[in-house]
C-alpha cells in the first residue's frame, strides 16, 4: 500500500520539479557505525548539532533521562551534523526503527522542512511516538499594513521578511503574509535574532520572525528595544484565543489578528495549510521514538522522561521562558495536528511551487 508521503511525492512531482533541482542530498554516503544504543542501552541521537536546540538541550536530557532510566551515566550521545536537523532525522528513520533504544532530538526546523517537501527528507515524522515536545511562541514583528483595505489589495503591495532560507523556520511568516493580501519577498541569510533585528533597523526588511522570544534575556531585550525603536510585535504564530505577553507588549495571535483585519482568510485552504507549518515552527525539542518500538520499550521511555522533566536543568528551560512541554496524550495530539493531512499538505506545496521560481529571481 502507497504510503501517504510517497502518495503526496507521486501527485505533486511535476511542480517540485525545480525546487528537487536546486536542493542537493544531506544523506550521508554511507550508514554510521552501530551505536551504543543499539545493544539494549538507551542512547539520544541529535539531529543537528549546530542548532540552536542541540546547544540548549544537548547538555541536559542525556543526564535527566539517564537518571529516570536508574542509569549512573549519561545516555550516549550520537550528534549529526547540521542546522536544520534532517540528516539526524533521516538517519533515525533509517539506522533506529527497530528495538526503540535509541531516541531522536529534533527541531522544528525538521519538521517544516518536512512539510514542504524538501528532497531531502526521507523521514516520516508523522510516524514518530513523541516523548516530549517543547513549544515556543514565535513572534512576527515590524511595520506592516495588515489591514485589508482596497488600496493596498490592488497595489499588491510588497512587505520583505527576514528569513533563514526560503523554506526555512521562518516559513509561516512569508505564509501569513500572502495570507493577509501583502505580497512576500523573503530575504535569505538571516538566521538569527540579532542578524534579523539590525536587518529590520537598516530598513533591509519589514518584517522579522522571533522563534523563541522569551528563550534568553537577551532576546527579550531585543524585542523591547525592537517596540521602542517603533516595530512592535504585530502577532504570535498561533491559532490559541489568548494573547502573548513580551514586556509590555500584549500581543494577539494570528488567528486573532486574521479574523481582524482579513476575516475572509481564516476559511481559506492556504490557511488551514499554514496551521501545521506554524505549529512545526513552534517545537523547540521534538523528543521521539520510532513507530515500531516494543510497548514495554515505549513505557520505559516515558517513564524516563517523566522523570526528567522534573530535574531542575529541564525546569530551568522552561521557567519564565515561554516554553511550553507536552507529553503523553498531550504530545501525540499535538505531532498529529503538526503533521497536517494530504489536503493541507498538498496546498501548501502547490503554493509553495508557484512562490520558489519568483523568490530564487529576486
Amino acid at each position: 500500500m502507497i504510503g501517504r508521503r510517497n502518495l503526496l511525492a507521486m501527485l505533486l512531482a511535476s511542480s517540485a520539479a525545480g525546487m528537487r533541482r536546486a536542493m542537493a542530498s544531506e544523506l550521508p554516503p554511507e550508514r554510521l557505525p552501530v551505536p551504543a544504543g543499539a545493544s539494549g542501552t538507551p542512547g539520544l541521537l541529535v539531529a543537528g548539532n549546530q542548532s540552536a536546540m542541540a546547544d540548549r538541550w544537548k547538555p541536559v536530557l542525556p543526564r535527566t533521562l539517564a537518571q529516570g532510566f536508574g542509569l549512573s551515566s549519561p545516555l550516549p550521545v550520537r550528534d549529526t551534523v547540521g542546522q536544520d536537523g534532517v540528516t539526524g532525522a533521516n538517519l533515525f528513520d533509517s539506522q533506529f526503527a527497530s528495538d526503540g533504544m535509541m531516541a531522536l532530538a529534533a527541531p522544528g526546523s525538521a519538521l517544516v522542512s518536512s512539510l514542504c517537501g524538501d528532497t531531502r527528507i526521507h523521514f516520516d515524522y508523522s510516524r514518530w511516538l513523541p516523548l516530549l515536545l517543547c513549544m515556543t511562541v514565535p513572534v512576527v514583528i515590524g511595520r506592516a499594513q495588515l489591514h485589508r483595505s482596497l488600496g493596498n489589495f490592488m497595489r499588491d503591495r510588497p512587505v520583505r521578511i527576514a528569513v533563514s532560507t526560503l523554506t526555512g523556520i521562518e516559513l509561516p511568516t512569508v505564509l501569513a503574509m500572502t495570507l493577509f493580501g501583502l505580497r512576500p519577498i523573503p530575504v535569505t541569510g538571516l538566521a538569527t535574532p540579532e542578524a534579523a533585528a539590525a536587518a529590520l533597523r537598516d530598513n533591509q526588511v519589514d518584517v522579522i520572525q522571533i522563534t523563541d522570544p522569551l528563550g534568553t534575556p537577551d532576546t527579550t531585550a531585543l524585542i523591547d528595544g525592537l517596540a521602542q525603536a517603533d516595530f512592535p510585535a504585530l502577532f504570535t504564530l498561533s491559532t490559541q484565543a489568548q494573547p502573548f505577553t513580551v514586556q509590555d507588549q500584549t500581543i494577539m495571535s494570528m488567528e486573532t489578528r486574521l479574523g481582524q483585519d482579513a476575516h475572509s482568510a481564516l476559511g481559506s485552504l492556504l490557511y488551514a495549510a499554514w496551521k501545521p507549518l506554524a505549529g512545526a515552527a513552534a517545537v523547540d525539542l521534538a523528543l521521539v521514538l520510532p513507530m515500531l518500538t516494543q510497548p514495554t520499550t515505549l513505557a520505559r521511555w516515558r517513564a524516563a522522561t517523566a522523570l526528567a522533566i522534573r530535574d531542575s536543568a529541564v525546569l530551568s528551560l522552561t521557567r519564565d521562558a515561554g516554553r511550553t512541554l507536552l507529553t503523553g496524550t498531550d504530545a501525540t495530539a499535538a505531532l498529529q495536528q503538526i503533521s497536517g493531512d494530504t489536503s493541507t499538505i498538498m496546498t501548501l506545496r502547490r503554493w509553495l511551487a508557484a512562490k520558489l521560481p519568483t523568490w530564487r529571481l529576486g
